[in-house]
């Protein structure tokens, strides 16, 4: 069996079983195995890469140390790194690496921290791409950092490793706070990513590891809270404290003003990380009115080393054929392509009639994404007790690749849509009455223009009381909108605004809806652009919309104006 010679500048504990042996660093306390003891199976964490030898110790560790007691580590240093055979330099350079004004439980400045990029390599056993390494990086240097970021780029596992590090390298009192818009956000996606990254390194990090919590000791620990109430914030009170919101541009004013309530010690850390799908918010306000007193950071997609090198090189960041197909669907000038791809704040021009946030806010909504069955022709919705008895809408394809799409809500729960392929009148019209039986529906409503009359006869014909709509007839407030059309669009828009719709998490639906675009004629009244018009952009049929918009459209009350 290969031996380890330890170097004498460390402080070499005892001999354990299985001829592991400890070093008691500083800050650090990482195992050192032979590597015929370390042979165990790498786990693959998404957006990182497992570094082997670093974890599963092999013949040579570099650990990142402290600096004695009076040297700087920072500011342009080069730090000094021991390894398994004596002391060495790393070679890289480590402006700003940690914040000198950390203080300890008596308010005097701690020690230096080691460099959260070097936690992640050298005791998670994870190596960052290079924005993830900017946004740790930030974190030594700002007290306030904001990410907007695309879609599968790391983000929230950035802000995992930030957690475990803060708690880690503060060996006295310190407090993590993460929270989210829903608790199923805080424990799903972050807390997930946390318990991945803490189980092979449970040894070196310590502690005991919950659900939402790891604590250390009873002023040393980590908590996710959800973001439904302010109450849950107070109280909490550190010299070192570190608040991580996730999906922030979701998160409540109210939960904002409780936070800047808590990170009134001398140095707090906040960090903040989203899709920029939302033009108002405290999550905005850090990237324009408020950037003065933030690190601000943005990451795209087309920053992802999958992209850049057109093959995958980090499993789970974004790829080159995702960002060409969202291109080809969402077209590069729409509000979701440029918050989704681009990590850029959408354009909020006069011609949007959904905002990308009121989208997603009603998403998330009602229930546990996990409850949503997604396949590539149906997307159900939770089964709620309803004394209502549902409605049905559907629009018919007129040609091509156009979908025709059967939607059942109840009361305002979007709880099916089926989206049909090559489906000719006849086999809807069975499809519907299917729907029909087995639902008993309070109301059938069905585009009847073009090819739907004929749908509509034959479920007629059939003996099932259904209602055929030609949303191009006159609106009830002609003198406002054009058509029918463009008022149940607009009625709908308003639902979305106020917050009384939900929706399943259909990426599709979401795309139409963020990509429809409204005007007005010569008389001054709302007009929503054409489906020809949608076409010419390059765009599919808005058929799931259209379902979404006459499943909603026979509501009482006039239509609400909003500018």
């Amino acid at each position: 069996m290969p031996t380890l010679p330890i170097a004498k500048t460390a402080e070499a504990g005892q001999e354990t079983t299985g001829g592991q042996r400890h070093l008691s660093l500083p800050r650090l306390r990482v195992s050192i195995q032979p590597a015929a003891v370390a042979a165990v199976s790498a786990p693959q964490h998404g957006h990182g890469i497992w570094i082997p030898g670093r974890n599963a110790l092999a013949d040579t560790i570099i650990l990142k140390l402290p600096p004695p007691q009076g040297e700087g580590w920072g500011g342009g240093e080069t730090p000094k790194t021991r390894t398994a055979e004596g002391t060495a330099f790393t070679g890289e350079s480590s402006p700003g690496l940690w914040n000198p004004q950390l203080r300890d439980t008596e308010g005097r400045p701690a020690p230096p921290l080691p460099s959260p990029v070097a936690f992640a390599r050298e005791v998670l056993g994870v190596q960052l791409w290079a924005r993830q390494e900017e946004v740790l990086t930030a974190l030594t240097t700002h007290r306030r950092v904001a990410v907007k970021a695309g879609n599968g780029l790391g983000k929230g596992f950035c802000a995992a490793v930030a957690v475990l590090w803060f708690i880690h390298t503060h060996q006295n009192a310190a407090v993590a706070l993460s929270t989210a818009p829903t608790f199923r956000q805080v424990r799903h996606i972050l807390w997930r990513q946390i318990h991945r990254l803490y189980r092979p390194a449970a040894k070196t990090l310590g502690g005991t590891m919950l659900d939402t919590r790891w604590e250390l000791a009873d002023d040393r620990y980590a908590l996710g809270l959800s973001a439904d109430s302010a109450e849950q914030f107070q109280g909490f009170h550190n010299p070192n404290i570190l608040i991580v919101v996730d999906e922030a541009e979701g998160v409540s004013e109210e939960i904002y003003e409780a936070i800047e309530a808590i990170i009134t010690s001398a140095d707090p850390l906040l960090l903040l990380i989203g899709n920029p799908t939302t033009m108002e918010g405290a999550f905005r306000r850090a990237f324009f009115e408020h950037r003065s007193i933030y690190r601000n950071i943005t990451i795209s997609a087309l920053d992802s080393p999958n992209v850049q090198a057109g093959r995958v090189v980090i499993p789970g960041l974004t790829t080159s054929e995702w960002v060409d197909e969202r291109k080809q669907i969402w077209q590069e000038d729409s509000p979701i392509y440029r918050s989704r791809v681009l990590g850029q704040f959408p354009h909020q021009g006069e011609d949007s009639l959904f905002s990308l946030k009121d989208l997603e806010a009603a998403v998330n909504r009602i229930v546990d994404a996990e409850s949503w069955t997604i396949d590539s022709q149906t997307v159900y919705g939770p089964q709620r007790s309803s004394s209502e008895a549902p409605i049905i809408a559907v629009d018919v394809a007129r040609f091509g690749p156009d979908s025709s799409v059967i939607l059942r809500r109840r009361d305002d729960c979007v709880e099916d849509i089926q989206a049909l392929h090559q489906h000719d009148t006849m086999q809807l019209a069975g499809r519907v009455a299917a729907a029909i039986r087995n639902h008993n529906p309070a109301h059938v409503f069905i585009d009847e223009i073009g090819m739907g009359a004929g749908v509509v006869d034959r479920l007629r014909e059939l003996g099932h009381p259904v209602r055929g709509i030609n949303v191009a007839n006159r609106a009830r407030q002609d003198e406002i909108f054009v058509n029918l059309r463009a008022e149940g669009y607009w009625a709908l828009a308003d639902r979305f605004r106020a917050g009384t719709i939900s929706i399943p998490y259909d990426n599709q639906l979401i795309s139409q809806l963020a990509t429809l675009r409204y005007d007005f004629d010569s008389r001054g009244r709302i007009k929503i652009e054409s489906k020809d018009d949608i076409r010419k952009r390059g765009l599919p049929s808005p058929d799931r919309a259209d379902a979404l918009m006459l499943a909603f459209l026979e509501q009482p009350g006039r239509v609400k104006l909003w500018t």
